[in-house]
């Protein structure tokens, strides 16, 4: 038996501070890589019939029925000022989850869901240009290079 409660008060192991993962959808945009927060998210999918809306912005690649749910799609790229997205094979869309209801944002390819701590996302990239930058909350090392976080409504509702 301890004679002293501060000893026994020593004796039981703290608890360690939990340490926060961060989930990413890892998209690819031409070259670069990005990721869109998991939990703003809603599915991915491949692009259906995309019906084209007159007078739009450019950045409006039309609407699509998805499970008879009608989805406005937006061309990111064209958004970061990447150029236009061109379909292929490859190509998924992003269905967002937005107070104003799901948005697709059109991408070239869905690499994967990374799991990322915290404490690893670093500050954005001091590199990037001006049309990307105010779209981007941070970085992350992933195995297969550097990850760009978008803050993706931002990007959908500039």
């Amino acid at each position: 038996m301890v004679g002293n409660k501060n000893q026994v008060i020593q004796a039981i192991p703290q608890e360690k501070e939990v340490e926060e993962i961060r989930q990413f959808i890892k998209i690819r945009l031409g070259k670069e890589s990005y990721g869109i927060p998991i939990e703003e998210t809603r599915e991915v999918t491949r692009p259906i019939h995309i019906t084209n809306i007159p007078g739009t912005a450019s950045h409006i690649m039309g609407l699509m029925n998805l499970h008879g749910e009608i989805l406005c799609v937006v061309d990111v790229k064209i958004i970061l000022n990447m150029g236009k997205m061109i379909p292929t094979e490859n190509s998924r869309i992003v269905v967002i989850k937005t107070m104003e209801g799901p948005v697709g944002a059109f991408c070239d390819e869905v690499i994967g869901i990374y799991d990322t701590l915290r404490k690893d996302i670093e500050a954005p990239f001091s590199t990037s240009s001006n049309e990307i930058v105010g779209y981007i909350n941070g970085q992350v090392q992933t195995c297969d290079g550097l990850m760009g976080i978008l803050d993706i409504k931002r990007l959908l509702f500039k």
